[in-house]
């Protein structure tokens, strides 16, 4: 077995930089790390926003970015591979079952002879009852098609191997989490913060802003409070409802206890994971998130939402609590108690996110995912 041979992957994601989002991240450090290992890395993404350069290379990774003729529902663009070259790519790894994009590029690799990976990232969760319909036809059509016409699938956690049992997926299914590295600039406080009363507790929320994260849940927590809820909150990222953050956080009646940071660089992210209290992920639907994997190896305790078997997986290693999701009393409560929590139960939480963590640093994930690709290309 040649397992020094570098190989050409191809990389397939419908969002990447400079859209943000977890996804992408995962995408990209996966990239990197390849590359950093003398392998050869393109991406193909769809140009949604678009970006002045449509071919550019970022990080040693070769991005193409594909102008679509329409977005369907202002989510799964409309691209067409067509005139790309998959002749010298010795892997295709696809990210995600659904959108126009992964599943023309299967085609198109499948023809070509080329072996597919596909990872399974997340269950999206749709609220109406024709959104409900739409997603269940479509996996049955789509979804469940592109994993079982992939020589290797991946899922982030046991609980989506059992999800995607359920839905009737059949053939190995390999674990293989999420993984992070850790900030490695110097932390900053940001300027949002500067004129806080720095003797009161912090909290923080870093992440998009989107329905998926549960915002609207983690301002009626704050709301819920009588008075004072005794900390401030931080609430960091931005997206699709940054206009209305800031609209809710103008009538809130917690207002003076929020700041909305906006988008934060790194090194004020990393001050954020050093210096709150806590982490808060009140999110409705997750893969496995990358805040979580930076504040636990941060020593940040967190307060997860239990999605997709993370509230147990949090608790587990002892690195915070899990709540209810879509429950902002229970959440206001957590909060209470994470601020209210002695200094050895604080020093505990930190100390075994810290232990958990390592085992989702990317070096060690990529080791795992090249023990894939080595074992499809047959080597």
């Amino acid at each position: 077995m040649d397992t020094s041979r570098p190989l050409h992957v191809l990389l397939v994601h419908v969002w990447y930089w400079p859209h943000v989002g977890g996804g992408n991240q995962h995408v990209e450090q996966i990239g990197r790390e390849l590359v950093r290992r003398g392998h050869r890395v393109t991406i193909w993404c769809a140009d949604v926003p678009a970006h002045e350069e449509k071919r550019f290379t970022r990080g040693g990774v070769e991005v193409i970015r594909i102008p679509p003729s329409r977005v369907l529902g202002g989510v799964d663009p409309m691209v067409s591979v067509s005139d790309l070259d998959l002749s010298d790519v010795d892997v295709v790894h696809l990210h995600d079952t659904l959108p126009v994009l992964i599943r023309r590029t299967l085609s198109k690799a499948r023809g070509a002879g080329k072996p597919v990976v596909t990872t399974f990232h997340n269950d999206y969760v749709k609220t109406t009852t024709i959104g409900r319909m739409l997603k269940q036809l479509r996996w049955v059509t789509q979804g469940r098609r592109t994993l079982h016409s992939s020589d290797a699938r991946i899922v982030l956690t046991p609980f989506f191997k059992d999800l995607l049992r359920k839905k009737g997926v059949r053939g190995e299914l390999d674990i293989i989490p999420n993984g992070f590295s850790p900030v490695g600039d110097p932390a900053e406080e940001p300027s949002g913060l500067s004129s806080r009363d720095r003797t009161r507790p912090l909290i923080s929320f870093v992440g998009r802003m989107s329905f998926q994260k549960g915002l609207d849940v983690l301002m009626d927590a704050m709301e819920s409070y009588d008075e004072d809820p005794g900390f401030d909150l931080a609430i960091a990222g931005k997206g699709e409802l940054s206009d209305w953050l800031d609209e809710r956080h103008a009538e809130s009646s917690s207002k003076q206890h929020i700041s909305v940071l906006g988008l934060v660089s790194d090194s004020e992210k990393r001050w954020l994971y050093e210096n709150s209290d806590c982490i808060v992920i009140p999110s409705r639907f997750e893969g496995l998130p990358t805040v979580l994997l930076e504040a636990m190896h941060s020593g940040a305790p967190v307060i997860m939402a239990d999605v997709n078997g993370l509230g147990p997986m949090v608790e587990g290693c002892g690195s915070g609590l899990s709540v209810p999701c879509e429950d902002p009393l229970s959440l206001a409560a957590a909060m209470s108690e994470v601020i209210h929590a002695d200094s050895t139960t604080k020093s505990q939480w930190g100390s075994s996110g810290k232990d958990a963590s390592r085992e989702y640093q990317w070096d060690r994930v990529t080791d795992r995912i090249l023990e894939i690709y080595r074992r499809i290309v047959g080597e």
